[in-house]
């Protein structure tokens, strides 16, 4: 069985492993889910609904959960927005520029943001205000980016895997993302969903044909304003309840069981 992550990253990976009697299993970011939806044996999907909503009756799918384990749930009690970058920097993706933007238009003397980069990597023309703090270094562990803070920007202009949403809600910082696929279908409070102000389509390395959901700095300056405004206790522990909803230990989903049937019946097919 060869696994791959995000593309098969070769022409003949398939041709060559139906060749030699070897099961492909793809785990792709979800712009890239056409693309290699009929070649691989099986696809193990990013979330629960992205994998409902792609099945085909030949394929072989499954929903990759998050280990509730790894991450610790502290209830959140203040207001300080936390734009978590990953190890690209900052870039078009996270749309971080625009969170910083819509942040200097807030009024509230008060407000604070934090910036976080697991790497040195920072573009040019990100806002300064005394009110936002950069920090740019990398963490032991996963659960160790969500410390610091009480509520997360993430607006993901479009989508790979985008596990940072339910690891910050898992953590109990509620999380306003984007009002697209894959992003709503993690945050299911719309609340805490901003609608894109223009979609384009995006062609760029591998992200070929996808939808690029633009927010307006108005617009999040506008949902940053009402966040300041709300009990993030009580939404803190919402979140944490929703992501639990899409881990192993989901007492409504036996994930595990359906991971260890579909497995088997890949592994005995021919």
């Amino acid at each position: 069985m060869v696994i791959f992550l995000e593309t098969p990253f070769g022409d003949n990976l398939f041709e060559v492993a139906r060749e030699h009697g070897v099961k492909t299993v793809a785990i792709p970011m979800h712009e890239s889910m056409p693309d290699l939806l009929y070649e691989s044996d099986m696809m193990i999907c990013c979330c629960e609904e992205a994998w409902q909503k792609s099945r085909h009756p030949n394929k072989k799918m499954l929903f990759l959960p998050i280990g509730r384990k790894l991450f610790e749930y502290r209830n959140r009690t203040g207001h300080t927005f936390v734009c978590n970058t990953g190890y690209g920097g900052v870039h078009d993706r996270r749309q971080a520029g625009k969170v910083t933007n819509a942040f200097k238009r807030v009024k509230d003397p008060d407000a604070r943001l934090i910036v976080r980069s697991q790497t040195n990597n920072w573009p040019p023309k990100l806002a300064k205000d005394e009110r936002i703090t950069y920090i740019t270094k990398d963490y032991p562990e996963p659960k160790d980016i969500y410390e610091e803070g009480d509520i997360s920007i993430l607006p993901l202009a479009y989508g790979g895997y985008e596990r940072g949403i339910l690891e910050s809600m898992l953590s109990g910082l509620p999380c306003l993302t984007m009002d697209a696929d894959p992003m709503n279908l993690y945050q299911h409070n719309a609340d805490f969903l901003v609608k894109p102000d223009r979609i384009w389509i995006l062609t760029s390395g591998w992200v070929h044909n996808t939808n690029y959901n633009e927010a307006s700095v108005d617009s999040l300056r506008k949902k940053m304003e009402w966040l300041l405004t709300i009990d993030t206790s009580r939404y803190s522990r919402e979140a944490r309840r929703q992501a639990e909803a899409q881990t192993w230990e989901s007492k409504d989903i036996d994930y595990v069981g359906t991971w260890r049937e579909t497995l088997e019946e890949l592994c005995s097919e021919g």
